[in-house]
């Protein structure tokens, strides 16, 4: 039997704590009045994301993931926020983990609280 690689670029190994917003409507639907759910990614590739969480999505779905930076990286309130549409999702037998969900990212941002009195 052949292995393939579906991976269209190398991952890279990431231990982060997220919040993912589901979004229904798409990418531009409403993301106010949702709660966010706790979760971690696992690893990470410039164009997807391999994340852990207590909760299923059905492919198709389309996620926001918010990742606070480390403070070292970045001295105001950093994160990144990543939107995506979820790949696969796939239940495990780990009391530990629930889910592992294959996110595609489809826009990536970086949103910081700056001052506005450091521009004066």
């Amino acid at each position: 039997m052949v292995v393939t690689n579906r991976r269209l670029a190398p991952r890279q190994d990431v231990q982060a704590t997220i919040q993912i917003l589901l979004i229904p409507g798409g990418i531009e639907g409403d993301r106010k009045n949702f709660d966010p759910i706790p979760g971690k990614i696992c690893n990470q590739s410039r164009d997807g994301l391999y994340i852990e969480t207590d909760c299923a999505f059905e492919p198709g779905s389309n996620l926001s993931i918010k990742m606070v930076s480390p403070e070292a990286d970045h001295p105001e309130n950093a994160y990144f926020m990543r939107d995506g549409q979820v790949i696969w999702c796939k239940k495990f037998n780990d009391p530990m983990v629930r889910f592992g969900v294959g996110v595609k990212i489809l826009r990536k941002v970086v949103q910081a609280d700056v001052l506005t009195s450091r521009f004066r």
